[in-house]
């Protein structure tokens, strides 16, 4: 038996036996130099359909498999999972991460150290769009733990706390906090007030200005209405957007959006914008979002668009008349607490390039890759294949020069498949990097050479099951390398089935 399948026997025995092979004291921290790929480990099928009675181990993986415990798993994990798409601090060295149910832990993980926890949170503190961010120098970070019930509420609300990444002190927090922006100088953020029927009836913007909080603007909506969410972002002149979900009880009973702009020296509030959306802003949706696109002179927002409760059009406003256009114009698809087929939209780390799964009601998905130096600019535009297929999962590279996805065939299938493709996104042209039968969820390494992916392998016994391995694919040469085997084949009998699930790739 050669050292590779030795390394591989070993990772299986433990996970029978509950312990994998190199366990850290629990006064130690350090891990070995070639450990890289965070991984969740577990006995089970898949990572959505793991045993409800089986622990499993958050570790390190190298290049040949061999695996480092960091963190036991508890039984009944159902969400293990990057803190939203702003998990990555911008200087690149911090990653924050969620475990648990659809209540869970907040981890931060500086390199490959020991994850620290940050706080007991609800999953929503990590569906994305807002709800977790760094600060632009990575000094801080900042999250919304939101009430027990904030999914099922009109609005989602919750405690707002500012934690100094060093050493997790925390430096501030609010409450009723419903949307916040961590800026270079500062942060500003919306807290709703109710009213006894637990109606918003007042939406307080505040900049706190890493001292003191101050209130810069009062709105309030229009008679027998009330706000039912809110998303804010910090312009390069200092000025804040603001946009606010508005319905009322009767009359015209649709939702609208209103855009506001916020001077916060003087303190003034500027209806720049307002019409109905088709459909509703949902607490447990990132369909209430606004960013500020590179060059600072344009912002990109969210509008519902009613066809399900997670897709909407896609607006920019130009910041020197706030004139405003549409980008794509429904069915954008953006996160859901649920989760949905398509993978959610990411964003480049240069801030340049917005990736988003466009469906339609006849579920034909399209990638769509816009420019946001650009907006106006058509989109680069790829299909996911035949109805029904999917765009599962997508990612950037770390310098910003590909994106990575997998689309193909929804199902497992002797028949189906899908595959991994990367996209040049200086020329727009696209290559397949591999077929197979990739599951969701990807981890790219950091210099762009290599992904880490689960890929089933079907027996050839049709009446035995697949199972899932984890492999390390160059990119650019499609050399494929086995690291964790997703079962044991005996007699041509499938057992003992594992999986290892990559979370992040650590330097």
């Amino acid at each position: 038996m050669n050292r590779s399948h030795l390394t591989i026997a070993l990772v299986v025995l433990a996970l029978l036996i509950g312990t994998l092979p190199v366990a850290l004291p629990q006064d130690a921290t350090p891990v070995p130099l070639n450990a890289n790929i965070l991984t969740w480990a577990e006995a089970g099928s898949n990572p959505q359909e793991s045993s409800p009675s089986t622990a499993g181990e958050l570790g390190l993986m190298d290049g040949s498999g061999a695996f480092t415990k960091l963190l036991d798993v508890p039984a009944q994990t159902s969400r293990l999972e990057p803190c939203g798409n702003e998990a990555y601090a911008p200087d690149g060295s911090t990653f924050a991460f969620y475990m648990g149910l659809d209540s869970g832990t907040l981890y931060l993980m500086k390199g490959s150290d020991m994850p620290v926890p940050v706080a007991e949170v609800n999953a929503l503190t990590c569906l994305g769009g807002g709800t977790f961010q760094f600060s632009p120098d990575s000094s801080r970070l900042a999250y919304i733990a939101y009430e027990p019930d904030a999914a099922s509420s009109e609005f989602a609300d919750g405690f707002l706390h500012v934690v100094n990444t060093a050493d997790l002190s925390e430096t501030y927090r609010y409450e009723n906090v419903t949307a916040f922006d961590l800026a270079a100088g500062g942060m500003a953020f919306v807290s709703f007030f109710t009213n006894d029927r637990s109606e918003a009836d007042e939406a307080a913007v505040f900049w706190w200005n890493g001292n003191a909080e101050r209130e810069v603007a009062t709105l309030r909506p229009d008679e027998n209405c009330r706000y039912t969410s809110a998303s804010i972002t910090t312009a390069p002149d200092g000025s804040l957007l603001l946009v606010l979900g508005h319905r009322c009880r009767s009359g015209d009973t649709r939702t609208s959006w209103q855009l506001y702009r916020i001077n916060v020296e003087d303190r003034s509030a500027t209806l720049a914008a307002s019409e109905f959306a088709e459909g509703q802003f949902a607490s447990y949706t990132g369909t209430n979002q606004i960013m500020i696109l590179p060059g600072g002179d344009a912002a990109l927002f969210l509008v519902p668009d009613g066809v399900t409760a997670n897709t909407a059009g896609v607006m920019v406003v130009q910041l020197a008349d706030l004139s405003i256009s549409e980008v794509i114009q429904r069915q954008a698809v953006y996160p859901t607490l649920s989760g949905a087929p398509n993978a959610f939209p990411v964003v480049s780390p240069d801030g340049r390039w917005l990736a988003v799964v466009v469906t339609s009601v006849n579920n034909d998905n399209t990638l769509n890759v816009i420019d946001l130096s650009a907006p106006a600019t058509p989109p680069i535009t790829l299909s996911a294949g035949s109805r029904n297929d999917l765009i599962t999962t997508m990612a950037f590279s770390a310098d910003s020069q590909r994106l990575i996805f997998i689309a193909g065939a929804a199902g497992l299938g002797r028949d189906a498949g899908n595959s991994l493709v990367a996209l040049d996104l200086d020329s727009g042209s696209d290559f397949r990097i591999k077929r197979g039968h990739f599951a969701r969820g990807f981890a790219i390494a950091p210099d762009g050479s290599a992904v880490a992916a689960m890929d089933y392998e079907l027996p050839e016994d049709e009446r035995e099951p697949a199972y899932l391995n984890l492999v390390k694919i160059d990119i650019d040469t499609s050399e494929t390398t086995l690291l964790a085997e997703g079962a044991d084949v005996v007699d041509g009998k499938v057992t003992n089935q594992r999986f290892a699930m990559p979370l992040s790739w650590r330097p």
